[in-house]
């Protein structure tokens, strides 16, 4: 017999192997955009910790300023004025929400002390929540994700 056509397996096998390749770059930009995400965080953290390490370093005043409606922040340094040393803002997902005990500015003494320890609350855009806490006395940065 002279058949022409396609098993069913034989077609189930191609629409599998087709859907694993639709599949692939869904995910890579999934990845990719957390990836980001980590990214701005990592950086948020070392900024703050540069912050202070400089205000050891250099026996001056640094601080962190935030802007919560534009979503960036400032690294200042003080000297006989205000001088901005840096500025980030946020555009892969993150987003600045408020801070506890803080207000808007996380300020650095000459001993790397904070001058207000408290929380920063971020949001990343699948709108989980993000945790900054500044310690007293010792000014260490942790993040925490819920």
């Amino acid at each position: 017999m002279d058949r022409k056509g396609f098993t069913l397996i034989e077609v189930m096998l191609v629409i599998s192997i087709l859907g694993i390749f639709l599949l692939i770059p869904a995910l890579k930009g999934t990845i990719a955009s957390n990836f980001k995400e980590r990214k701005e965080l990592r950086t948020f953290k070392k900024d703050i910790e540069y912050a202070r390490n400089r205000a050891i370093v250099e026996s001056t005043m640094y601080s962190v300023y935030m802007n919560f409606e534009d979503n960036f922040y400032c690294i200042n340094k003080y000297e006989d004025k205000e001088v901005v040393l840096k500025k980030y803002e946020f555009k892969n997902g993150i987003k600045l929400k408020g801070t506890k005990n803080m207000g808007n500015q996380l300020a650095f003494s000459y001993l790397g002390i904070p001058s207000k320890a408290g929380t920063i609350y971020l949001e990343d855009k699948n709108g989980d929540k993000i945790e900054i806490t500044i310690t007293p006395v010792t000014g260490k940065v942790n993040i925490y994700q819920k």
